[in-house]
């Protein structure tokens, strides 16, 4: 296993991210860029940065996580 980069994720800070659901990488479509939040416990909540709503996708839902870089600290709700 190779790592590139380490980033200490926490549940209060928003990163921007490339997200890929278990759903899309069944049917081959690329990852969603969003602004994510690691919480509620077990739980992502994100918001495409190309628009649209915020959702919440069960951990056990996403199949990878890339580009990850913090953006924001603090618990200020996605908008």
């Amino acid at each position: 296993m190779y790592v590139e980069t380490v980033v200490q994720v926490n549940d209060h800070d928003t990163y921007q991210a490339s997200v890929r659901l278990r759903s899309a990488a069944a049917s081959s479509r690329p990852p969603i860029d969003a602004l994510v939040r690691f919480s509620p416990a077990g739980w992502l909540t994100m918001k495409p940065l190309a628009g649209g709503r915020v959702t919440v996708v069960s951990a056990a839902e996403v199949f990878d996580v890339s580009n990850i870089e913090r953006v924001q600290a603090g618990e200020e709700p996605l908008r």
